[in-house]
């Protein structure tokens, strides 16, 4: 046998290829007449058999087959046993979906490579919807700060808190800015274009973006906005605050506010430089409170800024100056607050005296002895912090006069 010679291929099936798909074309006899059949099977695993008289119909046949076979269209896939009841479940699995095998296949090959390896598909499916649900409780903005505030009176939040609220989330146009707008849908740069728009400095900027990022909060707590994840209010930035420098009262300018102020502008400097108490403090302060008797001012923690009850001392010289506006009952002061400040300065202007920031509570806590100090121990005096609450703290570099020659100055005789 001569080895190198080829063995020549069969002329007949003919084969008709498109990419990786070849479909036969077979010549069988019949009745002295020859006939182009193609066989091939369907999805259903049917076998299909065309005939053709003509041999170029029967290409052009088998090559459209083989085109719908490629772009897979019809499926002529021959399936083993076992491979074949694994694809009829994979079927029926993915019915109530209705996915295909392929797109399925696909998103699972793509999860697979984002998980990399760790955790299943499954369980990042769980994680997924426990923090996206998908159906947030519905809120506009005017419906949940009608809640926000009635939850916070029903939680006892003092007076001047819910003073905030009402002024820089409704005076503040929160409300009205977002008045048909949902609570989840309020993006980042739509609630600091509403911040810039009030024009704040950088104290009140800070004052009210706190109060949103808690309003926003809120919203979450019940459900209005996705758990576990930071709200759009967390993510506006805090304005830097300039450095602002701790002003306090000579005696002798203290003296000359007593003697110019008459009433209760007088009783309000008196307690205000001899007792530290805070301007909103006092305007909710009671005459009850006031406790001669037992030589104490006792600000309840409702009234309280830091929500906590504290005794003041009544000292001799503050007593001198309260015991001439006595009154069993009612509140000591009266009016609006911001009202009644700006005529109390209006004393100070008309003696040409600089009204520092909580420059009454600064001059008392700069008066206090030395002894104060050790009673309050390292922990309440570090990093210049300190407080007024009966057992008061100032820092001790404080280079201010002491409280003896202020009684000295105002103490009246």
């Amino acid at each position: 046998m001569n080895r190198s010679s080829k063995r020549q291929k069969p002329e007949w099936p003919v084969e008709v290829k498109v990419g990786n798909v070849t479909v036969k074309i077979y010549r069988p006899e019949i009745r002295d007449r020859f006939l182009y059949t193609l066989v091939y099977r369907d999805t259903n695993r049917a076998r299909v058999k065309k005939s053709f008289a003509d041999l170029e119909k029967a290409k052009l046949e088998a090559q459209a087959a083989a085109t719908k076979i490629q772009n897979g269209q019809i499926d002529v896939l021959e399936l083993k046993s076992g491979d074949r009841v694994a694809y009829q479940h994979a079927l029926r699995l993915l019915q109530p979906t209705g996915r295909s095998l392929d797109l399925a296949a696909a998103e699972y090959a793509e999860a697979t490579r984002i998980l990399g390896g760790v955790g299943s598909i499954a369980e990042a499916a769980r994680f997924f919807v426990r923090h996206h649900p998908v159906a947030l409780q519905v809120r506009t903005i005017p419906q949940l700060y009608s809640e926000f505030l009635a939850a916070k009176t029903e939680d006892s939040a003092s007076q001047r808190y819910l003073q905030d609220i009402r002024s820089r989330l409704v005076l503040g146009r929160l409300k009205d800015h977002f008045s048909t707008a949902r609570i989840a849908e309020i993006t980042d740069t739509e609630l600091e274009t509403w911040l810039s728009s009030l024009g704040c400095g950088p104290v009140a900027r800070n004052s009210v973006r706190a109060l949103t990022v808690t309003f926003f909060n809120f919203a979450r707590q019940k459900g209005y906005l996705t758990r576990n994840q930071p709200t759009v209010a967390e993510s506006i930035g805090e304005a830097k605050e300039p450095p602002t420098k701790v002003g306090i009262f000579r005696p002798e300018q203290i003296q000359q506010l007593l003697n110019a102020a008459t009433g209760t502008i007088q009783l309000y400097l008196a307690l205000g430089a001899f007792s530290g108490l805070r301007h909103a403090e006092l305007m909710r302060l009671d005459w009850e409170e006031i406790r001669l008797d037992q030589k104490h001012v006792e600000v309840t923690a409702r009234k309280a800024k830091t929500a906590r009850r504290r005794i003041v001392p009544i000292q001799p010289n503050l007593r001198v100056w309260i015991m001439p506006h006595v009154q069993l009952t009612g509140t000591v002061f009266s009016g609006d607050p911001s009202r009644f400040l700006n005529r109390v300065t209006a004393v100070a202007r008309g003696l040409k005296i600089s009204w520092p920031q909580n420059g009454l509570r600064h001059s008392y806590l700069c008066q206090l002895p030395p002894r104060k100090v050790q009673k309050c121990g390292p922990s309440r005096v570090g990093n210049g912090k300190f407080s007024c609450d009966g057992i008061s703290a100032l820092p001790r570099n404080c280079h201010a006069c002491r409280r003896q020659k202020m009684v000295e100055h105002c103490a009246r005789e």
